[in-house]
Order: C-alpha cells, then sequence, then structure tokens
C-alpha cells in the first residue's frame, strides 16, 4: 500500500503541472482521488473519458494510472501491458516494476517475476519480501539452487526478517533436507513469535514427511511456547501415539482435556490404553454425553475385565437403546459369559445379526457347551 501512496503523490503532482485543457485534468484528477478512495472501477471509467489526443499530454502518468487501476481490479495481464507503455513513456519510477513483479508471479510467470525485480535494483534494498518473493519464483522454475541463495542472502542482510527461515524451512522439507529444516523451524520459533496455526502447520509438515522424532521436538519445543493451547498439545500427543509411547501419550491427553474440556473423550480412551484403569474412569465420568459416556465405559470395564461392572449397566443400556448396539450387546453377552451366566448370555447371542458377530457367538456357545459339560475346565 506504501508504494501505491508513493505513486498517488507523484500522480498529484503531475497533475497539477499540466499544461492541458481543464476538462483533461479533472478526468485525470478524478480518476486519482477515486483510485485512492478504493473505487477502482468509477476510477477506471474515468480514465476511458481521458482525450488522450491532447497536445503534450502525460502518457507516462496516464499508463501508470492505467496500470494501477487494473491491477486492483485483478487484471494483471493487462496491467502489465499498461506498466510496459509507461516505462516506453519515460515513466522513471522503479515501484513500477515491483507492480509488474507481484502480477507476474500471480499470473504464475515466474521467469517475468525475476527479471522486473532485478529491473527495480536499488528500490528493493529494504524490502526483504520482494527478495522472498524472488526465492519463490525461483523455487517453482526448480532453480532450488538459486532460491536457497536469495534466502541466504535476505538471512545475512536482513537478520531480522525470521519470515526466511519459515519460507526455507518448507523448501528443506521437500528437499528431505530433515535436520536443517528443523534448524530453521527452532530459529523461527524462538524468534518470530509465529501464531499457534502457524506452529502447527511446521510440526505437520515434518509429521507428513514421516520425520516423527523430529516432529516430537519441535512440538515439544511448541507446548512450553504455547502452554494454554489444546491443539498443540493434542498434536504432540498424537505423534508420541505414532512412536507406541502409550504412557507419554495418555499423560499428554490428559493434559489437553484439562486446557479445552472437548478432548475429554480422547483422554479418557488413551488412559485406558495406557492401562490407567482409575484415571481412565475419572476421566470418563467428566464426560456430559452420556451416552457416549456409557459406551466408553463398557469399554474400559471390558479392559480391565470388570464384567460384572457391565452387567450392572444393562438397565442404563436400555434406557440408552446402546442395546440395539451390536458391538455393545456382544460385549455384554461376553461378559455374562465370563460370569458364567450362561442363559442370559444366549438370549443376547441370538439377537445379534452382523455376520462377524454371529461366527464369535458361534465359538462361544461353543465353549459354553464345553463348560457345561467339564465344569472344571472354565475353572
Amino acid at each position: 500500500m506504501s508504494k501505491l501512496i508513493k505513486l498517488l503523490v507523484i500522480v498529484f503532482i503531475t497533475v497539477s503541472s499540466l499544461h492541458a485543457k481543464k476538462d483533461e485534468v479533472d478526468f485525470v484528477s478524478l480518476a486519482t482521488l477515486m483510485l485512492k478512495d478504493g473505487y477502482y472501477d468509477r476510477a477506471n471509467d474515468a480514465l476511458n473519458q481521458v482525450d488522450t489526443n491532447q497536445s503534450e499530454f502525460d502518457f507516462a502518468m496516464f499508463y501508470t494510472l492505467k496500470g494501477i487501476v487494473l491491477t486492483k481490479q485483478q487484471r494483471f495481464k493487462v496491467a502489465n501491458g499498461f506498466f510496459k507503455k509507461s516505462i516506453e513513456n519515460g515513466q522513471e519510477d522503479k515501484s513500477i516494476y515491483l507492480y509488474m513483479a507481484q502480477n507476474s508471479y500471480k499470473l504464475k510467470d515466474y521467469k517475468d517475476t525475476i527479471e522486473y525485480i532485478d529491473s527495480a535494483k536499488d528500490i528493493t534494498t529494504d524490502k526483504p519480501k520482494i527478495h522472498s518473493l524472488k526465492a519463490d519464483s525461483y523455487w517453482k522454475l526448480k532453480d532450488y539452487e538459486n532460491s536457497l541463495l536469495t534466502l541466504k542472502n535476505i538471512n545475512e542482510i536482513f537478520p531480522k526478517y525470521y519470515a526466511a527461515y519459515k519460507q526455507r524451512f518448507y523448501y528443506y522439507v521437500e528437499l528431505k533436507l530433515y535436520k536443517s529444516a528443523l534448524g530453521d523451524a527452532h530459529i523461527y520459533l524462538a524468534h518470530a513469535k509465529p501464531n499457534e496455526q502457524t506452529t502447527l502447520s511446521l510440526i505437520s509438515a515434518l509429521k507428513n514427511a514421516k520425520q516423527i522424532d523430529r516432529a516430537i521436538e519441535l512440538a515439544e519445543k511448541a507446548n512450553l511456547i504455547f502452554s494454554k493451547s489444546a491443539k498443540v498439545t493434542l498434536l504432540l500427543g498424537h505423534l508420541y501415539l505414532q512412536k507406541q509411547m502409550l504412557q507419554a501419550t495418555a499423560d499428554i491427553f490428559d493434559e489437553a482435556s484439562i486446557k479445552d474440556y472437548k478432548y475429554t473423550k480422547e483422554a479418557a480412551e488413551m488412559l485406558r490404553r495406557a492401562k490407567e484403569y482409575s484415571q481412565s474412569l475419572f476421566k470418563n465420568s467428566q464426560m456430559l454425553d452420556t451416552k457416549e459416556k456409557l459406551k466408553q465405559k463398557i469399554a474400559i470395564f471390558l479392559e480391565f475385565s470388570e464384567f460384572e461392572r457391565i452387567v450392572a449397566t444393562l438397565k442404563d443400556l436400555k434406557r440408552s437403546k446402546l442395546i440395539e448396539n451390536e458391538d455393545i450387546r456382544y460385549a455384554l453377552a461376553y461378559s455374562y459369559y465370563q460370569i458364567n451366566d450362561y442363559k442370559e448370555c444366549e438370549n443376547h447371542l441370538k439377537k445379534l445379526k452382523r455376520t462377524d458377530l454371529f461366527s464369535k457367538a458361534t465359538e462361544l456357545r461353543k465353549n459354553m457347551q464345553k463348560c457345561k459339560t467339564n465344569f472344571w475346565e472354565c475353572q
């Protein structure tokens, strides 16, 4: 926006010094005002009414205005055509090249983007974002060497422009240079003060590249920085889970559930898998969804062979209609089998219709028959 304001100032000065018809100056001035106030369609209409046939007409200014208006209308290719005409007619302000570079980038003309940035020369010395755009243009052209060299130069010239480290991080990940990527991520986290979503994206990039150990290292650091973020904590938990670190996973899910209640169910589940019976039940008791709460409680009871407690939930299962869930009904039948109540076990088995559970029911019936034949085999 600052480049646009600078150009507008130039335009106003030029307009005031024109020795042309009064009406013509009014149209150009009106277009300039419309452009400054964000009325791009009106500005374009005003420019279309300008008489360009008058003597000593300032084509450089006219084409510059036209190019800026068309850029704002996102007509990038046409805009660059007018910018070229403004240069051909004596426009010497190098900011024009930056507009052309950005337009070319949006048009995916990356070679032109680089050329226009180079043409801007001295005015880019204090604009690291423009150099970043150049680096990305090299990257899009698969000129990885010049892309990384450009970012290295940014680091040297603009040491506090930490966005360059984030940009290079993604390039390193794509090139499978994971150690270097992690180094840039640490620098970025330590100095740039990124938001939560950006940090999650960095960690996820390593996770998606199957660099779980490096993703964990970054996530652990992020979990300290974003101490109130349940999402960062939960992502760390999922990374631990991929390493089969069940106890660490359970602990970190528990931490996430304290930060955000909606992760209570997941925390209870992970505590169950980590064999933390009491903690799992305690976390389950905090759930508000009674149906999901009961369903998970059955799973916890099964995990710890609390078959009598499962049988005791029969009324609740009927009240919540969870008994209609065939997995739940089989769990109930299995529990009756385990406490040697074969009659009730059979009552529930015969209501199963799913093929996979029907075969399990058949096996359970065989075992019950063995128990009836030889009582001691089931003790």
